[in-house]
């Protein structure tokens, strides 16, 4: 039947697309909002990760690379700000003011369970305080990366958490990554920033390892 109407059957796909983006289309936003600040998240953690152990420089000069990560985290905010003020507008998943910014006021979920426990309020409440963790670290670096570097670096290393905030969030309330290919691809993406760590965390072993001269070993 389809294939003796391809016209009748496109049309229809087309509308039923059309009706269901005209409909709902706070939804698509908030989710594509997610999907980019997911993403940008894996790539700011990745490019601030290679500039420790200076694989980026393979690919940027050293100014360049910084602008990048600098753009990558502006972009970010951008994207967390846009996924969580749509939230206030979505017909499909209701949320307030308070359950968007209060950790555990919301207790929604996408219906997965680890162990057979539901992580929704868990869920929700990691990622408002990854929303936090974001905000801490950009503002920091934007205002104090040369005048308090040390406060500075250890606000930075609140990116791990973010991550780690983020993973559990986007697997335990992302309707999109309750199964299938985009849940798959989010763990993937996430052993790659693991790997890259695991890799920062070696290049920090040999910057503290102490040389030992031979007249010291005799």
């Amino acid at each position: 039947m389809i294939a003796r109407y391809p016209n009748a059957f496109a049309s229809s796909t087309t509308q039923i697309a059309l009706h269901r983006v005209g409909t709902s289309w706070e939804w698509y936003v908030t989710r594509g909002a997610g999907f980019a600040a997911a993403g940008l998240l894996v790539l700011l953690m990745i490019s601030g990760i290679g500039q420790v152990t200076g694989w980026t420089y393979r690919f940027f000069e050293p100014v360049k690379a910084w602008l990048v990560h600098k753009a990558l985290a502006i972009a970010l905010c951008v994207a967390i700000a846009v996924h969580g003020l749509f939230l206030l507008f979505d017909h499909f998943v209701s949320f307030n003011i308070f359950q968007v910014l209060v950790p555990f006021d919301s207790h929604y979920t996408n219906g997965t369970k680890l162990l057979g426990i539901g992580l929704g309020s868990l869920a929700v409440t990691l990622g408002i305080l990854a929303m936090y963790g974001v905000a801490t670290i950009v503002l920091s670096s934007l205002g104090w990366i040369d005048s308090k570097k040390t406060t500075w670096r250890w606000l930075h290393y609140l990116s791990y958490f973010v991550m780690l905030f983020v993973f559990i969030h986007a697997l335990y309330v992302g309707s999109d990554l309750k199964y299938g290919t985009f849940r798959t691809a989010w763990i993937f993406l996430i052993f790659v920033v693991l790997i890259a760590v695991i890799s920062r965390l070696l290049r920090a072993g040999t910057l503290h390892r102490k040389k030992v001269s031979p007249e010291s070993s005799e």
